[in-house]
């Protein structure tokens, strides 16, 4: 679960702190982030994806150079992959987590708690990583297990004594990272390893607690905002005893059972939440091994049921799909992150959804959102607004912190008057300009 993120100089963000831990209870489970459009909502989820990213960039690395073989071999236009390479390359997608027009480094520390240990992680950057630190405590136990420092064109790599289990161990990731280092972490050489030699030899060279967070990561289901640089939507594999795709697809024969939970899942889901529909089920086509599959709604038309294909939903209904599965990943242990989760969702629908799961959350949900209602009944600690000044600084604050907030006040309505910020307080707009440039007659070549 994450507990803290610090950033400076990162997108929108020159210095800001958010918060989530709950004092002597940890960490809190549900974190529910407002703010007025433009405040930097989806930037903080681009944060935690860029820590995401940064695990698997080695694997990035060799996606971009499929693209290129790829490219040269079709003859793909130019536009085409300038655009698949912002999408794959871990470089594109760090330098548009910079701050623009910033001569300073871009600063992140995250914290973390997993395995019911805690510490943090931090990364520093430019073009290239130049500094990287991580600190983990485990009840009485606790100091850096790594930092390496190149902010000063003084290379500096130190170590714990207890992260190698032999020398030789040391010395081979200290020749990795003199190749890859600044390009990539240590964190994603440690993954590399991991992917690369046996699990034996993983357990007798390194501290285990060096992939807790990077386990930890893996496991984080991520949905972002979808820009020209990320496009980015992060399926962590769990839950797995689930299908991936919800809606339509093909298993194995002996996956039915995935199948089969599954259905019983949405249609528990469903028929709660929607007063129309009265079942939902898959049809089922076997092909040899193979089970093909395709969802189904029973749904009040006219007086009559009819049988509709799931595709032929409403795009906030078939939103729903893609909500209930991410959220499951809570149900799961997991830390799930969701940019504007109400996108397309009628207000009250997506409240009784959050509402009814809050309590049966064992891992962490954090959601971006402009959904109000739900401030009438979460518990206020759960609820962050982000502020910005009038010289663009912003704060992030925890409802928890304003003082007029009692017992009879109902949260919504203080909000939405912009007693707490993180709302647009603009004037009346006035057309009349616009009206005026549109009516006016101008004399343009070629027209009429």
């Amino acid at each position: 679960m994450i507990t803290y993120v610090k950033m400076k100089n990162f997108m929108s963000f020159k210095d800001v702190l958010f918060d989530f831990r709950n004092g002597s209870k940890g960490t809190k489970r549900f974190i529910s982030i407002y703010g007025e459009n433009g405040s930097g909502k989806s930037n903080f989820v681009t944060c935690i994806d860029l820590l995401r990213k940064s695990i698997e960039s080695f694997q990035m690395s060799s996606d971009v150079e499929s693209i290129m073989e790829f490219a040269k071999e079709k003859e793909a236009p130019q536009e085409l992959i300038e655009m698949l390479l912002n999408t794959a390359s871990f470089l594109k997608y760090k330098e548009h987590c910079r701050m623009i027009d910033c001569d300073e480094a871009t600063e992140i520390e995250y914290g973390f708690r997993v395995n019911g240990h805690e510490g943090y992680y931090i990364i520093s950057f430019k073009e290239r990583f130049l500094y990287e630190k991580l600190y983990y405590f485990t009840g009485k136990q606790r100091g850096v297990l790594y930092e390496i420092d190149y902010t000063n064109d003084d290379f500096k790599a130190e170590f714990s004594n207890k992260l190698f289990k032999n020398k030789k161990s040391e010395l081979e990731i200290r020749d990795e990272i003199s190749k890859y280092w600044g390009k990539h972490t240590l964190l994603s050489i440690f993954n590399k390893e991991r992917k690369e030699k046996n699990e034996k030899y993983i357990q007798q060279s390194y501290l285990e607690y060096v992939f807790d967070l990077i386990d930890m990561l893996k496991d984080t289901t991520i949905h972002c905002k979808t820009t020209s640089v990320s496009g980015v939507e992060i399926n962590a594999e769990k839950p797995a005893n689930v299908l991936k795709n919800l809606t339509e697809g093909k298993i194995k024969r002996e996956d039915e059972v995935l199948l089969d939970r599954s259905e019983r899942i949405i249609r528990d889901f469903f028929t709660q939440a929607y007063a129309d529909i009265k079942d939902v089920y898959y049809e089922r086509k076997f092909q040899n091994e193979e089970l093909r599959y395709r969802l189904y709604v029973d749904k009040m038309i006219g007086g009559k049921v009819r049988m509709i294909p799931f595709s032929r939903e409403s795009a906030g209904t078939q939103h729903i799909i893609d909500i209930i599965h991410t959220l499951l990943g809570a149900f799961c242990g997991v830390t799930v992150i969701y940019d504007e989760i109400d996108d397309g969702i009628h207000d009250l629908l997506l409240k009784n959804v959050l509402e009814s799961m809050i309590e049966d959350i064992s891992g962490q949900l954090i959601i971006t959102t402009h959904n109000t209602y739900m401030l009438e009944t979460i518990d206020i600690k759960s609820v962050y607004v982000i502020n910005v000044d009038y010289q663009g600084n912003k704060e992030v604050k925890c409802l928890d912190k304003f003082s007029r907030i009692q017992g009879t006040n109902n949260p919504r309505i203080m909000y939405l008057k912009g007693l707490f910020g993180g709302v647009p307080i603009v004037d009346v707009l006035d057309y009349d300009m616009i009206l005026q440039e549109l009516n006016e007659d101008t004399d343009i070549e070629g027209g009429e």
